[in-house]
Order: structure tokens, then C-alpha cells, then sequence
């Protein structure tokens, strides 16, 4: 899923690593483009990464992982971390947008 410096994403979903595809029956209802949040990635940009590829990447650096122990201990583990970094993203999101808006609202400064 890494770019190795091209700085394109190998995993990317059918939305192209926008996050939004077209949507075809709004379009043809309103008569313009009508965008909504790519299904498949959840307006990630990519497709999630199946938990059997997480166990199969571990299993290289841990050879005597069994797959009870990945399931009731690390692939918990492992999720917990991934939601963790999907909610600071959205707050580093969030505050970017915060900061890069206009505002005509000069006491906010």
C-alpha cells in the first residue's frame, strides 16, 4: 500500500483515491454531476487492508503466531490502533480546515 516515492497508492479504490464517486441515479435525476461517498472505502481513498494480509505480514516477523492467538489478541489489538488513527486524522483534518477557512470574523484570530 506504500508509494515507494511515486506518491501513488497501489490499494486505491475505485473512486481513484478521491473519496467520492458519481453518483449515476442522482445525476440523471437532477440533470448535474452528483457526488457521494465511495462505498467501498468509506471516503478513505483506499480499500481497506483484509486482517488475513495484517496476519500473513506478522506471521513473517512472528513465526509461531497460531491464528487463536492473532484472533483474540493481536487482530483486536490492531484494529483498535487503526480506529484510533482514523479519528486523529479526522481531527488533523478538521483543524486544518479550521485554519485554512476565510473568516470575515476577526475576533476568532
Amino acid at each position: 500500500m506504500a508509494c515507494n516515492g511515486k506518491g501513488e497508492l497501489l490499494a486505491r479504490c475505485r473512486c481513484g483515491g478521491k473519496g467520492e464517486v458519481l453518483d449515476r441515479i442522482a445525476t440523471k435525476e437532477r440533470g448535474v454531476p452528483m457526488f457521494k461517498t465511495c462505498e467501498r472505502c468509506s471516503g478513505n481513498g483506499f480499500s481497506p487492508v483484509p486482517s488475513t494480509a495484517a496476519y500473513k505480514a506478522i506471521l513473517r516477523r512472528v513465526p509461531g503466531l497460531h491464528v487463536r492467538t492473532w484472533t483474540r489478541n493481536w487482530k483486536p489489538f490492531l484494529e483498535a490502533l487503526v480506529d484510533i488513527c482514523h479519528r486523529e486524522e479526522r481531527k488533523a483534518d478538521a483543524t486544518f480546515q479550521y485554519a485554512t477557512s476565510f473568516s470575515d470574523d476577526f475576533s476568532k484570530i
